[in-house]
């Protein structure tokens, strides 16, 4: 179950693309949600793209659960072309999901139609990334939600290898986030704005957050001081997609711990005044190369992580510190 050569490989070059589609007649994925996902045929294992990501670090194919645990799940039978869509559980951040997920979408419809595409396979049906889907024609009756059925064979089965994650540690690997799928994200979902009462100074609130990382321990003194100087703050999950998309839009200056959220500086205006809190030592650039490629003014503020159980987050930003980064803009 090592070796196996997929039955179509179409490379694709349009787009300045440079990703294999495959198609595999009565083919079988299977996934366990959280870090592997293998794509079968014929009691083969493809390693081109089956994924295996443990602990963060994308392995070869023999770490794939599968080689050494099996299917251990009933599994579903489903007539049609089925598209796969799942990446382990990073495929239910807003990150990966958007940066991931739906650029395959790109890659795909460079070739091919989606009308040709009977079912969807997805990380989750989630409100948010069901109107994304959407976006591309996608109906949730097309959609089949990974989390119900982790064991499918389709008559046939559709997957796009990684748009730009071919090795190490993920946030290592941001750096090689393709200029194209950038422009691609942004295009596409920009005219979809919704427009609100929105400030042009804001903070982002990542206080919501079900993880402690990246978490203001300060964050309401921080808020409190921003209002003081005509910043709003927000959180992201409180927005309906299209929001955001105005959000971000609409900014002048964000000021903003390092979180999915900032995903959304996609949707940002050139001459964006960005600062990003993240500790000093957190790998991910992904703000740098948004920033470098559509011409943002951005600050990384790097802060001494905090280690205690205790604590609601894991950074704090000191009132007199964050007063020097508004002076440097001039804001008073």
């Amino acid at each position: 179950m090592s070796q196996y050569k997929p039955y179509i490989s179409i490379n694709e070059k349009n787009y300045n693309l440079d990703n294999n589609i495959y198609k595999i007649p009565e083919g079988v994925i299977y996934t366990d949600l959280v870090e592997n996902v293998a794509i079968i045929k014929d009691n083969f294992i493809l390693p081109e793209i089956s994924y295996q990501q443990i602990n963060g670090e994308l392995k070869e194919i023999n770490h794939n659960s599968v080689i050494y645990k099996g299917t251990n799940r009933l599994q579903k039978k489903i007539k049609g072309k089925i598209f796969c869509l799942v990446q382990g559980g990073s495929g239910n951040n807003y990150f990966h999901f958007l940066f991931d997920i739906v650029t395959k979408l790109k890659i795909y419809q460079e070739k091919f139609s989606l009308d040709e595409v009977d079912y969807f396979y997805v990380p989750n049906l989630s409100n948010w990334q069901k109107k994304i889907l959407s976006l591309f024609g996608i109906s949730e009756t097309k959609l089949i939600d990974s989390n119900k059925y982790r064991h499918i064979k389709g008559t046939e089965i559709i997957a796009v290898d990684h748009p730009w994650y071919k090795k190490g540690f993920v946030q290592h690997e941001i750096k090689n986030i393709p200029e194209w799928s950038i422009f691609f994200l942004r295009e596409k979902f920009l005219k979809f704005e919704k427009k609100f009462e929105a400030s042009r100074k804001i903070f982002i609130d990542r206080s919501d957050s079900q993880y402690n990382h990246c978490k203001l321990i300060n964050n309401q003194e921080v808020i409190n001081y921003l209002k003081t100087k005509e910043f709003k703050s927000y959180q992201a999950s409180k927005l309906d997609f299209f929001e955001q998309i105005f959000l971000f839009k609409n900014a002048e200056i964000i000021i903003s711990p390092h979180g999915a959220a900032l995903t959304n500086i996609i949707f940002s205006s050139p001459n964006l005044r960005l600062f990003e809190l993240i500790p000093n030592n957190h790998g991910s650039v992904k703000c740098e190369r948004i920033s470098k490629f559509l011409n943002f003014k951005y600050q990384r503020v790097s802060l001494d992580p905090i280690k205690s159980v205790n604590l609601n987050g894991d950074i704090k930003i000191e009132l007199n510190e964050l007063s020097k980064i508004l002076d440097s803009v001039d804001i008073k």
